[in-house]
């Protein structure tokens, strides 16, 4: 063969391994599900370079740590699931310096984890490894900028040849778009945990105003259509008796009616909206003392500014469901409200307290959160939009107090400027 037709057939090759990666990417980009779009990273980049194996590392940002994830070939499908150091081996050092390398002869890199290989009886004589990384743009063989996810790493030719630079080309280009298609399914992944949480949490709304209801209003009102009934068979029988037991019942409606406007109150305080938190909070006490059988103090500090309507609507929604879940297991007999400036008037310190039974922080607070408690979950989320931090602390027999610390200046109201 000329020269000339060598390097026609090589420039054939390239360009239809360079179709092969374009269709490849095209797929990766619509797949969403991520242990599938994984694997089929992982098969792609194989093809791609002719390789007989390879690995797709993850990295766990929270332990610092590179998963062998996905493993084809070589038998090392037993080291799916093992996790090694971020900076270990091959891979972790093409994670640390976000650079492609090739590898000839592994036996000789001092980087080459031995005990990988010989754990699977499997022998890596030459490799290619590239960093999974996303939205990067490519220096040289470096990725620069980006989030990394984790590495490819690719074993041993199937003619038994070397990798090339073009390996290396091909390989950068997949594990870019690989990168990419990842960070859309995480996203994707991201939001239907988002959507299923909101989900979640109306159903788990509409189950408490339901609980609510029949606990409260419709057990009264029930007991007040049976007055009625006894009434109207009292104006044959003994009238003398039906001015006490209209009495009786017109306070039986009265307070069903309280109950009601507390439930409304709850669910839209307008006054929130209107007046601000502080009012809010004085009209939820007063109305929480009518209804409930315990009684709610409110102590507030002169000298509370106003915050942002999101961060007053935030702060509510604490108190709120601090008060709810005291409702529901402390047995109080009364509850204080606490609001106070802290740290030298730079934060705000708002304190819900009951002296009900108490209980164990250590073994509940985990125990809520394994069964996904939704008011834990909210009173989190709203701290969080407030830079603030929660705090729970009880005793068993001495009561509960929740804590929310906020930061005044990121949460002040702001004048508008006209």
């Amino acid at each position: 063969m000329s020269r000339i037709e060598s390097d026609v057939e090589l420039l054939r090759r390239q360009v239809e391994r360079f179709q092969v990666l374009q269709r490849i990417s095209q797929q990766l980009v619509s797949e969403l599900d991520i242990d599938r779009l994984l694997r089929s990273i992982l098969a792609a980049a194989i093809e791609v370079t002719e390789a007989q194996a390879g690995t797709l590392y993850l990295l766990d940002e929270a332990t610092d740590e590179l998963e062998f994830r996905v493993v084809v070939g070589g038998g090392g499908e037993k080291l799916v699931g093992r996790r090694m150091g971020r900076d270990q081996g091959i891979a972790g050092w093409v994670l640390g310096h976000r650079q492609a390398v090739i590898v000839d002869d592994t036996l000789r890199d001092k980087r080459h984890d031995m005990s990988i290989p010989a754990s699977v009886g499997y022998t890596t004589e030459s490799m290619i490894c590239a960093p999974l990384i996303d939205r990067n743009r490519i220096v040289g063989t470096q990725a620069v900028g980006g989030r990394a996810f984790g590495v490819l790493q690719i074993l041993n030719k199937q003619n038994e040849e070397r990798f090339d630079e073009s390996d290396r080309e091909l390989l950068m280009a997949l594990a870019a778009q690989s990168a990419v298609a990842l960070s859309n399914a995480q996203l994707y992944q991201q939001l239907r945990h988002e959507r299923d949480r909101l989900i979640s949490v109306e159903v788990d709304e509409r189950k408490r105003l339901a609980r609510n209801l029949h606990d409260g209003p419709t057990q009264i009102v029930a007991a007040v259509i049976m007055r009625l009934q006894f009434i109207r068979k009292l104006l044959t029988r003994e009238p003398d008796m039906v001015d006490g037991e209209l009495v009786e019942a017109g306070a039986l409606a009265e307070q069903a009616m309280r109950q009601l406007r507390t439930m409304l109150f709850e669910l839209r305080p307008v006054i929130l909206e209107t007046q601000g938190l502080i009012p809010a909070l004085e009209a939820y006490a007063n109305r929480l003392t009518e209804t409930e059988r315990f009684v709610v103090n409110l102590d507030v500090q002169e000298g509370v500014p106003r915050l942002r309507k999101e961060a007053e609507a935030a702060i509510f929604a604490v108190v709120q469901e601090a008060i709810g879940n005291a409702k529901k297991y402390a047995q109080a007999e009364n509850m204080w409200i606490e609001i106070s400036l802290h740290m030298g008037h730079t934060h705000l310190q708002v304190s819900v307290r009951d002296d009900g039974q108490g209980f164990e922080v250590d073994t509940t607070l985990p125990e809520a959160e394994a069964r996904g408690s939704l008011g834990m979950i909210h009173m989190r989320e709203s701290a969080g939009l407030l830079q603030g931090i929660l705090t729970l602390d009880s005793t068993p027999g001495e009561g509960a107090t929740v804590g929310l610390t906020v930061p005044l200046e990121p949460n002040l109201q702001r004048q508008e400027v006209h």
